[in-house]
């Protein structure tokens, strides 16, 4: 998309006005209380962000800790109220030496103007590219799909009971037949009740039931009269079948919160990951056996820990009664949740560094 020099210069006029976040801070907690901000490894004095970066990915460059970029990053809340505008070709200043610590801004270190001079030229850059938090194509349908239920049965699901021509099974843009569908409702997802998802903890207590998304569905004739509605499928993951379930289509909500520590007080485990896989790693979604019940929400960020066990331990002389230590944990990744049902919650894992498994514990960071 092209455009004249005059919006550009508004854009960085409102884009160089640098000013702390007092009040995005104190949303998420004093910084005092999460202790000083610790810079990466040889983190670069600026960066050029460039397309398919995430703000989880650059503030990594700089920070330690990346989740906590919302405490360092200087902008002008009045003008910009949502730090996720920073598009492709925009350069981010690290100053080392700020007052209250580090700080990441789209303004050199040491300059005192709040405008760029810019000679007259055509500005290009690509329409709806600012960055995510988080890479978004890996959670973008589970955003909305059903993923979970609390009963393999649930009593609001509407039930596919019959296909065209007793046939077996139907694709996209083939006429389905149903009931129980609440009224009004025109979009539908069709899922096919999966394997129960256990504590495993305890390896017994059922805390949800995985749905297997199949397809998408719009009613074409609302049922009625004791009559079955019928719906025209509109996508197709797998074949739909007879006794097939439905459930209405949750409305697609864009993924761009503030990301914040997961509470204190979290001990939770890894219940399973998605699609049935055995282990996990950077960019797997995993299951989490904790969700509103425990406090957990979008955006909250969770370290990941490997339970190492414990070590006998006889004496010096190794004579003596046998001693079990337990070994420290390891932690080996953090994982940021992005949608809580009941009991359970969905979280992306952003870095691992070693497999991720089920019963891997997981706490605050």
């Amino acid at each position: 998309m092209k455009r004249f020099s005059s919006a550009l210069f508004l854009t960085l006029a409102a884009l160089t006005t640098g000013i702390a976040l007092p009040a995005l801070a104190q949303t998420q907690g004093a910084s005092v209380a999460k202790g000083k901000i610790e810079l990466a490894e040889n983190a670069p004095d600026s960066y050029t962000v460039v397309k398919g970066d995430t703000l989880w990915g650059i503030s990594g460059k700089f920070l330690k800790s990346p989740w906590r970029w919302p405490e360092v990053w200087k902008l002008n809340t009045e003008q910009i109220k949502n730090p996720h505008w920073i598009y492709p070709g925009q350069v981010i200043y690290l100053d080392r030496n700020g007052p209250n610590g580090p700080t990441l801004s789209l303004t050199a270190p040491g300059s005192t103007s709040t405008y760029e001079r810019l000679s007259p030229r055509v500005y290009e850059s690509p329409a709806g590219g600012a960055i995510s938090t988080i890479p978004l194509q890996y959670i973008q349908s589970l955003l909305i799909e059903p993923l979970v239920t609390d009963t393999a049965n649930p009593g609001d699901a509407g039930t596919v009971i019959a296909l065209p021509e007793n046939r077996v099974a139907v694709g996209a843009n083939e006429t389905i037949f149903a009931r129980g569908l609440a009224t009004g409702q025109d979009a539908w997802s069709i899922y096919r009740p999966g394997k129960p998802i256990k504590d495993p903890v305890d390896g017994k207590t059922i805390l949800g039931y995985e749905a297997i998304m199949v397809g998408n569905a719009r009613v074409t004739i609302p049922e009625g009269d004791g009559k079955a509605a019928a719906l025209q499928v509109t996508k197709a993951k797998h074949e739909i079948s007879t006794g097939d379930r439905l459930l209405p289509t949750a409305k697609e909500t864009a993924f761009s919160p503030v990301p914040r520590e997961a509470p204190r007080s979290l001990d939770a485990r890894v219940a399973s990951i998605y699609g049935g896989l055995d282990d996990g790693g950077r960019y797997s979604i995993i299951t989490l056996n904790v969700g509103r019940d425990k406090g957990v929400e979008p955006g909250q960020v969770v370290a990941l820990n490997r339970y190492r066990g414990n070590a006998t331990y006889r004496g010096v002389d190794g004579d003596a009664k046998a001693e079990l230590i337990p070994l420290p944990s390891e932690r080996f990744g953090m994982v940021m949740v992005f949608r809580v049902f009941n009991h359970l919650s969905y979280a992306l894992v952003l870095d691992s560094a070693l497999p991720v498994h089920v019963g891997d514990s997981a706490t605050a960071p």
